[in-house]
């Protein structure tokens, strides 16, 4: 199958490495074909029929199946009339007068358009006189209904759902996999994570943050564990299959009376006790921090700018 990926630019780098990263965490071949990245296209031919992984992406604004890809609009037109399900259509693309000119095409074969709750939807991209042609597949990430502000228990420190589900990504889980968070803070990371069916575990040295977390979790219908402890003692919670966090840093966060160099380093050490080879620990940190670690190999870093005073670097750690 070809999937049709129009990637988001908040980031350089991050779209496409979190497509990456999810179809390896589910397990599914690829091959990307980036001709039209000017644009912010990415083409996958997955080694799959089930294009279910698209609803977990983060960085990616649309998304759909290739029909074809061709010079002209009544070709473009022709393909896409065979592919079209139900009765209605509409076209979308970021040129008005490409969305008017293939509309017409198609409802001259017999269509009727409904702009409003079309049964298929056809992409249109455009690209050096060359047309990427798609039938969308919708997209449910609703990340404005998750922010930190609109979740029963608030905290400044919480961060905002679209990176946590990015980070969750990074970590090549799937569902029913099991991932933990020690510093789980309001819970930001686990509920991004149980939305997408994978188990949470969770830990926080503040028994206030834990019940707030405890209460989000249940906001959104996920069951996850969730205690009171120390992240340099997390061997009681048994193997997991990744670790993704935002540690504690800055005046608002939770630990304050620590060196938080050394809490990071005893930290990383204790995250390899539980997990097994080729699992993925995922965290960001401050700019200035630098990871040395026997136990794990460094394989991404990002630089993800949040305000004028806080860009984190988010890593991608692999356990060897």
């Amino acid at each position: 199958m070809d999937i049709v990926l129009h990637l988001s630019k908040e980031h350089p780098e991050l779209p496409k490495a979190e497509v990456s990263a999810v179809l390896e965490g589910e397990g599914i071949g690829y091959k990307f074909s980036e001709d039209y990245m000017q644009i912010g296209l990415l083409i996958a031919t997955i080694d799959s029929d089930n294009a279910d992984f698209i609803n977990r992406l983060a960085l990616t604004k649309s998304a759909g199946e290739l029909v074809h890809i061709a010079d002209n609009l009544p070709e473009i037109a022709s393909m896409v009339s065979e592919k079209i399900s139900g009765d209605t259509f509409a076209v979308r693309s970021e040129s008005k007068t490409i969305e008017e000119e293939l509309g017409r095409l198609i409802w001259e074969m017999g269509h009727k358009v409904d702009l409003i709750t079309p049964d298929t939807k056809i992409l249109c991209f455009k690209e050096d006189g060359k047309y990427v042609i798609a039938i969308d597949v919708p997209l449910t990430k609703e990340f404005e209904k998750r922010k930190p502000k609109r979740k029963p228990f608030f905290h400044p420190t919480g961060m905002k759902p679209k990176l946590a589900r990015l980070m969750v990504n990074l970590g090549r889980v799937k569902a029913r996999d099991v991932i933990f968070d020690p510093f789980c803070g309001t819970g930001s990371i686990l509920i991004e994570a149980g939305l997408m069916d994978i188990k949470v575990k969770g830990l926080d040295i503040n028994s206030k943050i834990v019940d707030g977390c405890k209460e989000n979790l249940k906001f959104y219908g996920i069951r996850g564990r969730i205690r009171v402890g120390d992240i340099l003692d997390i061997t009681s919670h048994g193997r997991v299959d990744a670790i993704v966090t935002d540690p504690p840093y800055g005046r608002s966060s939770f630990v304050t009376d620590r060196n938080l160099e050394n809490l990071y380093r005893g930290f990383i050490s204790s995250a390899a006790e539980i997990l097994s080879e080729e699992k993925y620990l995922v965290m960001s940190l401050p700019d200035e921090f630098r990871i040395e670690s026997d136990e794990f190999d460094i394989i991404e870093k990002y630089s993800w700018y949040v305000h004028k005073s806080l860009t984190r670097q988010i890593y991608v750690l692999e356990r060897v």
